[in-house]
Parts: structure tokens; sequence; C-alpha cells
């Protein structure tokens, strides 16, 4: 099975509809596609920007793939993308750019004297069809009362964001998870979950916001390896392997018509649009080194 990003999550722009809020009356200037998982926070954001700048813009987050097939064919001049490596595009012809990161989590209650787990030990508390099949703290390697106790697995819900696509991409090789397997509808029910059960791992977007006694468990690729916790620079270094990349991707005979619009993509103010979309941006000095890039001619 194939990681289909534009799919999944709650789709807050219509379906191909694309919107003329500057320059009304007018072709678009930049034609801007995409991922459907920005939210209309997003949409927002980028036409004031164009009413600021004076830039008919056209709009249309209806999915990754729609919005490479029309990058690639002409149609769009910037996209921002959320695909599998294998389906990163680099055409020839266009820059891409990294803005912010997917990223899966690992959370467990604070008193669990679990401190990581590798992605093996994750593929055998939630995978199927693998070589082990983890169902027991013990198999974590926890000792005395912790030995026993079973591992109460957690999801989202089905078609709930891209958490579990990833998972199942970078880990079980688009296996499915285990069935059965517990899931919850919302960060409130999950922080629930987590606060009444102290034996729950849960895989998820994002910590559930202000909500104590939960920690993030750091994660690496094997046993000998070092773990790594989930920050904007592990995730733009690759050290933190739970992540997909949303990407800002455009035809480079149209830079000087989106880089206004790139340059805000890019700013603070997006950053904290995304992070409310639980997106990870990149590192505030890595967007600004990209932006002075783009101004270079």
């Amino acid at each position: 099975m194939q990681l289909n990003p534009h799919r999944a999550g709650r789709v807050w722009m219509l379906g191909g509809l694309i919107l003329f809020l500057a320059g009304l009356g007018r072709a678009a200037d930049v034609r801007v596609v995409g991922s459907d998982l920005l939210g209309l926070e997003f949409s927002q954001a980028l036409y004031a920007c164009a009413v600021r700048e004076g830039i008919p813009l056209a709009v249309a987050l209806d999915g990754s793939r729609p919005g490479y097939d029309q990058l690639t064919s002409g149609r769009a001049d910037l996209g921002l993308l959320t695909l599998p490596a294998g389906e990163n595009p680099d055409p020839a012809g266009f820059t891409a750019v990294p803005l912010a990161w997917h990223r899966v989590v690992v959370i467990v209650a604070a008193a669990t004297p679990l401190d990581r787990v590798t992605l093996a030990d994750l593929a055998a508390v939630f995978g199927t069809d693998v070589p082990v099949s983890y169902n027991r703290w013990g198999d974590l390697g926890l000792r005395g009362e912790w030995e026993g106790r079973p591992v109460t697995a957690l999801a989202a819900a089905q078609g709930a964001g891209l958490s579990e696509q990833i998972f199942r991409h970078l880990i079980l090789q688009d296996r499915p998870l285990k069935s059965p397997l517990g899931r919850y509808t919302s960060a409130a029910d999950l922080a629930f979950r987590l606060e009444g059960d102290g034996r729950v791992l849960a895989l998820a977007a994002a910590l559930p916001a202000q909500v104590a006694g939960l920690k993030l468990l750091p994660v690496a690729v094997r046993a000998e390896d070092p773990a790594f916790s989930p920050t904007p620079e592990n995730l733009q270094s690759g050290d933190y392997p739970l992540r997909l990349a949303l990407r800002v991707v455009f035809r480079r005979t149209a830079a000087l018509r989106v880089l206004p619009v790139v340059r805000f993509i890019l700013s603070e103010e997006v950053a904290r649009v995304l992070e409310r979309a639980e997106l990870v941006p990149a590192p505030m000095s890595v967007r600004r080194q990209h932006a002075l890039a783009l101004e270079k001619p």
C-alpha cells in the first residue's frame, strides 16, 4: 500500500476550488497547489500576504500528488508538497526547499520507566507480519513489577492525520497495524487514555498540549545506536527517523513572481501557523538561510 497524504486528515479547502482574492478579474500571477492538511488558517495567511504584496494569487490545496501533477504539467507555479522519500519531486527546472516536518512521536506516562525505543521495538508492538511481536513491557526490557504488565498500544483513529501512514510506510513497509489495536479520536481522548492507564504506549503527531504527566520517548534506529528526540534540529538532520517533509517546490522560471510568497512561507508568522497544524517548522536559522539564498540572482 502506498502512502497517500492527500487523502488523510481533514480537508479544509473544497477540492479543486480556486479562489481569487487578489487581483480580481485578472489571471493569477502565482498559482499555489499542494497538501490538503495545512488547514484554512494557512490559506488565509497566504491570501493576506497576497493582498499586502499586491500579488494576484490562486490557491488550490487539494493534495500533494494532484499538486505535483499540476506543477510538472505547467498548471501551477508553486507547490506545498508532502510525499514519501521515493516520490519527492526534484524535477529539472524546479527548486525544492524543506519547510516543515510531519512527525510521529511515541508517548508514554511520565512514570513509565522506559527511556527509549528502537524502530524494531515499535514494529514489534504495533506491527503485523513482523519477525517478533511484543505484548508486555518486559519485551521492551522493563523488569520487576513492570515485566509482566501488558502494553496497551494506541494509535489515532483511521484517517485522522498522517501519523499512521508515516509509521506504516517507514516502519512496516506499508503493512497494516495490529488488529485489534486501541484507537483514540482526538488529542483530548489520547490525553485521557494516557492519564488513566499507565500501561499505554501511543503513536501521535504531537504531545497533547497542556497535559502534565506524559513524556516523549527518544527513538533509535537500532539497539546499538543513540536515540533522538523529535526536536526541530533532529528532524532537520534526519537523526529522528519518524518524519516526513513538507517542501516548497516552485518553477525556477517563476522565481521572481513567487519570491514574495516563498519568503512569506518561510517566515516566523507561517511557522506559528504550521505548529498549530501539528507540523514542526524547520529551524529558524535554516529557513533564514534558504530565504537569503533565494534572494541571490
